[in-house]
């Protein structure tokens, strides 16, 4: 049993947990608190930036957001300080999950996320291998679909079976339910009032992401690969992320 908790809990940054822990096919494990995946932080509070901080010495953000979203007023996040790296591959509709509000359906296309951003993928990718990079966390908007798209791609490049990288995938309801009752709770969203169809967390369109990746590309590595990713990549980021597993 680890030591480590997964989730952190921030009062309006929702979505922030550990990558750590994943056992792969070759008989190692994903370090823990080396990597972290999360939703936009610019409303994280400065105790809690501090609290983080004193656990979790980041160093680099890698940010998928959409030149949009990363203009919030607010600036770009409270955890990128003059001690941390941000990198910024920008990605994605500013104006998709509104649409979805008022259209009461949404598609999150992962495949074509997938296919059509493969450069921006590669470089974030690579940026794993650097000891520099470490401790990191990568994020979107929700932190559920960019950021979804690059924990499956990179869960599958360390050699993760699919069936925990849609697990983890699914851990984003947990954070997206907390959200919506928190939303209702500030009469935000309606007691009568269904939430946004954008919040969802729809495993079927991960599978067939996943599905898409291994099918048409032959998996994470051969499609990283096609993006110029070689195996002295592949060997640093495993380096870095992975140890034996614990007995």
């Amino acid at each position: 049993m680890s030591q480590y908790e997964r989730h952190f809990d921030f009062e309006q940054v929702y979505n922030f947990r550990d990558l750590g822990g994943y056992d792969t096919a070759d008989g190692r494990t994903v370090r823990w608190r080396r990597l972290f995946r999360s939703a936009e932080h610019q409303r994280m509070q400065p105790h809690e930036v501090e609290r983080l901080r004193a656990e979790v010495p980041l160093r680099t953000v890698i940010d998928f957001r959409s030149e949009a979203e990363a203009g919030d007023p607010r600036g770009v996040g409270a955890l990128c300080t003059v001690e941390v790296t941000r990198h910024h591959f920008p990605m994605g509709n500013a104006d998709a999950k509104f649409a979805a509000r008022s259209e009461g359906a949404w598609d999150p296309g992962y495949v074509d996320m997938l296919e059509r951003h493969g450069q921006a993928w590669a470089t974030a990718f690579a940026l794993l291998g650097r000891d520099e990079t470490y401790p990191a966390v990568f994020h979107c908007v929700t932190g559920k679909d960019r950021t979804g798209v690059f924990a499956a791609l990179l869960l599958d490049a360390l050699g993760v079976d699919e069936a925990t990288i849609l697990e983890d995938f699914a851990l984003s309801q947990v954070a997206m339910d907390t959200l919506v009752a928190r939303l209702r709770a500030r009469g935000v969203i309606r007691p009568d009032e269904a939430p946004n169809p954008a919040l969802g967390v729809p495993r079927p369109a991960m599978a067939e992401m996943l599905a898409a990746l291994r099918e048409r590309h032959g998996g994470a590595r051969a499609f990283l690969r096609a993006q110029g990713v070689n195996d002295a990549i592949f060997d640093a980021v495993a380096a870095q992320l992975l140890e034996e597993r614990r007995r």
